[in-house]
């Protein structure tokens, strides 16, 4: 039966591990229970497409390899808690960075495994840092329309001079004819 709920639990870690868009391994070690409860609720509220899960490293890297990522098995080093980001690759990091600040804890990271590389736990301040895809978006979309409204200016300001020159021409030929008042 212990055999039976581990292999679950390795498939769950497995599924987990190929949906998320980013893993970050942290060292739960001096939180209580009632801490690890407010930080999963902190993380969630500020980042709600992600999941902290407490994981012994055995299956950890058992699920790794299965799910065909074996440089994963690095973020699993002694107490270990994985913090999945299904969502935006910015959120997760962002979201435990800012409870990590606002709580003032010492969580040390293990490390940040994204698209299938491992990286070093100093990147999780890296890319929290990172705007999200939809201020990215915002910033693009804001350095285009101050070029294409300055366009638009200089369009409008042309053909209201064509307008005036033509104007200014006709009332000049009426003021020219013979029969003009």
């Amino acid at each position: 039966m212990a055999t039976e709920r581990k292999r679950e639990q390795v498939a769950l870690l497995e599924e987990r591990l190929g949906r998320a868009s980013i893993t970050i391994g942290i060292d739960y070690r001096g939180l209580s229970v009632k801490d690890m409860q407010q930080l999963r609720r902190g993380i969630r509220a500020e980042a709600p497409e992600t999941e902290l899960r407490v994981i012994k490293n055995t299956l950890w890297r058992r699920a790794s390899e299965g799910a065909g990522e074996p440089d994963a098995a690095g973020l699993a080093q002694e107490a270990t808690a994985m913090l999945f980001g299904f969502g935006d690759l910015t959120e997760a990091p962002r979201a435990l960075q800012k409870y990590i600040r606002e709580e003032r804890l010492e969580l040390p990271i293990y490390g940040v495994y994204v698209e299938g590389e491992l990286q070093d736990g100093s990147q999780v301040g890296a890319l929290a840092d990172v705007p999200s895809r939809p201020e990215l978006m915002a910033k693009v979309a804001g350095g285009l329309s101050s070029p294409i409204a300055g366009l638009a200016g200089v369009l409008s300001a042309v053909f209201r001079d064509v307008a005036a020159i033509v104007e200014a021409r006709a009332e000049q030929l009426e003021a020219a004819e013979p029969g003009a008042e």
